[in-house]
């Protein structure tokens, strides 16, 4: 009789461990779909945007006035000037942060590095985000991110996809207002 109140107990135990585990949380969103050059087969933002009126030369200054403005230190990202050619280059990055824990404790997973290049025609820009590589002891293309396939693939990936394509947009978004709004001119002696 002690034996089958042991059995039943030891059962009802088992059973009771494996209904009450959680499954560990994973991010549920699908990865976004960023841009893909054709030619590469890399992720890359670009685009040609008007600005009517508007000279080669006023173009080059409000992309500089841009970058001074937006970058905390624009002489380290400013890699190229070329007014003449009418091109910028700028290389930088920004942090991406893991998904919070279950505390809601937040921690970094990193730093994204990209190109932008700017170039520069009278009435017109075009802007190109490329080489969007997450820092590591050697180049790490973030289109490893999306590799389901690979032995080193991560759920986290997923929620780094996302951060990386909300910054770039954000990014674009901010300097697209900047270049098309001509600088407030200067009045009197000041």
């Amino acid at each position: 009789m002690n034996k089958i109140i042991l059995a039943l107990l030891v059962s009802f135990i088992s059973v009771s461990a494996v209904v009450g585990q959680k499954p560990k949380p994973t991010t549920t969103t699908p990865a976004p779909e960023l841009p893909v050059d054709a030619v590469t087969g890399l992720y890359s933002y670009s685009q040609v945007v008007n600005v009517e009126g508007t000279t080669k030369d006023e173009l080059y200054k409000r992309a500089l006035g841009w970058a001074n403005g937006y970058y905390k230190n624009p002489g380290d990202v400013i890699r190229e000037k070329s007014p003449e050619e009418g091109r910028v280059l700028i290389k930088a990055r920004y942090k991406i942060n893991n998904e919070p824990d279950k505390k809601g404790v937040v921690t970094q997973a990193g730093d994204v590095m990209y190109s932008l290049t700017f170039s520069f025609k009278d009435g017109k820009y075009k802007y190109e985000i490329t080489k969007i590589n997450w820092q590591n002891t050697s180049y790490y293309p973030i289109e490893r991110w999306k590799d389901t396939t690979s032995a080193y693939y991560k759920q986290e990936f997923v929620y780094y996809l996302k951060q990386t394509d909300d910054t770039v947009k954000s990014i674009i978004e901010d300097f697209r207002k900047k270049i098309a709004t001509p600088p407030i001119a200067k009045t009197g002696d000041w």
